[in-house]
């Protein structure tokens, strides 16, 4: 059964501090916790013990040298037993925006941060990255030194825990690229599953593209129908409703933090123009991009 519902939800501007407080790392010992949501993206590795790991409405059993990648809004929760010890990195949004570039430019990025959490909290099969033991030994090691660097006030402490987390994402994602390090029972399953997960993480990806269902069906390896079917299963949406929200998620972190006219931030996220930015923004936010910037702005 799962862990006790009194839901906990954690906002980011209540965690993290300053314009450089963007990484907090520390580990939980005999870790359990109730069903909860945060607002930002957390990586979860389990370095001592075994228990399990609810999400949303799954459980899978986990051990020694598991990762989770925890996307924002999405419930989960962990019973362990005694010594069951989980190391935690919270991370800000904003740095994920400041290194979006060097993400794009990994293999697997994508797969690992966006589509393996999206079909782990829907779907029953117990797809997470599992390390090496050669490979947790250097994990270890480096969440080590971010224990070193636990003050969330001082300068020099923010700037190391946000540079030993550039070291570490890396070294997840290629170990996420190699099929070995991958539970053995998901095996089986894999290659389709995989094929589906490339689709969600082309979204991701290359949103600014101009990306048609027909592509993403391909990429999937299923017919049209099929792909359509599957992904408003598992996601909760259509994808073509789902790539539009993608690229109006792009658009508001640009309103916001850019001083972008709207129609280079139209091109910049995949729309055709201005005003094609501009009826898909008032039917989601019910504002024009340009009052949604200005409310921002006075915030």
């Amino acid at each position: 059964m799962l862990p006790d519902h009194y839901e906990y939800y954690y906002k980011q501007n209540d965690i993290f501090g300053s314009e450089l407080d963007n990484i907090h790392a520390f580990v939980m010992h005999n870790y359990r916790i109730g069903m909860h949501v945060q607002e930002f993206p957390e990586i979860n590795i389990i370095i001592n013990g075994c228990g399990r790991h609810y999400i949303e409405e799954n459980c899978i059993e986990v051990g020694i040298g598991d990762i989770f990648i925890i996307p924002p809004n999405v419930r989960h929760g962990y019973l362990g037993e005694k010594g069951f010890d989980v190391f935690h990195i919270l991370i800000h949004q904003r740095f994920i925006d400041k290194h979006s570039a060097d993400f794009h430019a990994l293999d697997s990025y994508y797969d690992l941060f966006r589509a393996e959490p999206i079909m782990r909290a829907k779907t029953k099969m117990p797809l997470h990255l599992r390390l090496s033991d050669e490979t947790f030994a250097r994990v270890r090691a480096l969440l080590s030194q971010m224990e070193e660097y636990p003050d969330n006030t001082l300068a020099s402490d923010c700037i190391a825990r946000s540079g030993l987390t550039m070291v570490l994402i890396p070294m997840l994602c290629k170990a996420y690229s190699e099929i070995e390090n991958r539970p053995e029972d998901n095996k089986k399953m894999l290659h389709a599953d995989e094929c589906f997960m490339k689709a969600i993480s082309k979204i991701h990806e290359s949103y600014k593209e101009n990306l048609t269902v027909e592509d993403l069906a391909k990429i999937a390896n299923l017919s049209r129908s099929a792909f359509v079917k599957r992904f408003t299963e598992i996601c909760k949406l259509p994808p073509s409703d789902y790539l539009t929200n993608k690229r109006l998620e792009a658009a508001e972190n640009l309103l916001i933090n850019t001083s972008l006219s709207i129609t280079d931030i139209a091109y910049e996220t995949g729309f055709y123009d201005a005003s094609h930015l501009n009826k898909a923004f008032k039917a989601k936010c019910n504002l024009s991009p340009s009052a949604f910037r200005k409310l921002n702005a006075s915030k």
